[in-house]
């Protein structure tokens, strides 16, 4: 097998839902973590372009929007080349190799909504071990961490897991940590290491990582739940038929809206926030979340793209009729997108079946100097 970042394919057989379920049901988060390299699910809504043809290595390299910097070696693995993900620059993957021990190891900084190591640590546990290279795992013999990343990024913020592997591999690991709104993640793979020999290299590795000094530290990392109870199917519910004058109202609103939340970002970041629960119908191709157990609102994050659907509700009072409603809205931590409200709760079904086939009514950039609102009105 060639050190590489892997394609994000689907895997959704019979035998993959077994063992995600049994992962899920006997273990939960802190009995094991990981994913594969780069594993991103097809039913993910965005189309994601084209990568950027990947680049020869060079004694150091930098990525000017997170600050990184890496040299040509670390830890051990010599850097062999990088490749870009989106057109912006806002999703990197980076590929080591160290022939000697038969390893490979690819490290990925991106933007992720929400900005979770909880959601999406349990992401990528469910990519992992549902993922048919690893062959059998002993579930007593995963090694699971938290850990404190450098730069200043959070006492105990960081999770590392790794796992002895029965096939061509001896041990896959993941590491992954929050630095101010970038994920980082770690993903190794040895034909000789044991988990000893590898928990040892990821942790040189990751302490290895050169970011400016975190200005938000991340909350220690804590584990989710399963919720006490999935949430209870509805009727279907309908979408609102926006004419021009509520489309412009319920944009604008959403513009004053997304202002507010960056004007408050500071407060929110230091506030303690209320821990997501995992839904029982979730799978591997996606998690749903709930946050304290609510049942008016939920999260649906896809594969370990960083892209998440939110449904959640509104009151927008005397300003539009019907006033109340739930938005549904895409993001990826660099922009944001919201479809047509529901009168009502929409299933997850409903949800995931907006992008590609509804159109937004709004959009923004979410990133400094990112692309300003827009409302979307259509042509009555």
């Amino acid at each position: 097998m060639n050190a590489m970042i892997y394609d994000r394919g689907h895997q959704g057989s019979g035998i993959i839902m077994a063992k995600f379920r049994h992962f899920v049901a006997s273990v939960g988060l802190l009995a094991g973590l990981g994913a594969p390299l780069g594993a991103q699910d097809n039913s993910a809504p965005p189309a994601p372009p084209p990568p950027v043809p990947m680049e020869r290595a060079v004694p150091t390299w930098s990525h000017d929007r997170s600050g990184l910097t890496l040299p040509g070696t670390l830890a051990g693995f010599q850097r062999t080349g990088s490749k870009q993900f989106d057109q912006d620059g806002y999703n990197i993957g980076i590929n080591f190799r160290d022939n000697a021990s038969g390893s490979w190891a690819d490290l990925f900084i991106y933007r992720a909504a929400p900005a979770s190591v909880a959601v999406w640590g349990d992401r990528a546990a469910a990519g992992m071990f549902a993922n048919p290279m690893l062959g059998e795992v002993d579930l007593a013999t995963i090694k699971v961490a938290r850990f404190t990343p450098p730069n200043g990024a959070g006492d105990n913020s960081g999770l590392r897991i790794v796992t002895p592997v029965k096939n061509d591999l001896s041990a896959s690991g993941l590491a992954i940590y929050l630095h101010d709104g970038w994920l980082v993640k770690l993903r190794m793979s040895s034909r000789t290491m044991d988990v000893a020999a590898m928990e040892a290299r990821m942790s040189e590795f990751v302490a290895a990582l050169t970011l400016p000094a975190a200005t938000q530290p991340a909350p220690p990392f804590a584990e989710i739940a399963n919720c006490a109870a999935p949430m209870k199917p509805g009727k279907k519910a309908k979408m609102i038929e926006l004419d021009m004058t509520s489309t412009i109202i319920f944009g604008g609103l959403l513009g004053v809206e997304l202002g507010k939340q960056d004007d408050e970002a500071p407060a929110q970041a230091a506030a303690p926030e209320v821990p997501f629960c995992r839904d029982p119908a979730s799978v591997p191709q996606y998690g749903i979340y709930r946050r304290g157990d609510a049942v008016e609102g939920y999260l649906i994050a896809f594969g370990d793209t960083g892209t998440s659907l939110t449904v959640a509700p509104y009151d927008l009072g005397p300003l539009m009729k019907p006033s109340r409603g739930f938005t549904v809205r895409q993001s990826d931590g660099v922009t944001e997108q919201v479809y047509p409200p529901f009168a009502a709760l929409p299933s997850p079904e409903q949800a995931m079946g907006l992008p590609g086939k509804v159109g937004v009514v709004f959009s923004a950039g979410l990133m400094p100097g990112g692309k300003g609102p827009t409302i979307n009105v259509q042509a009555e």
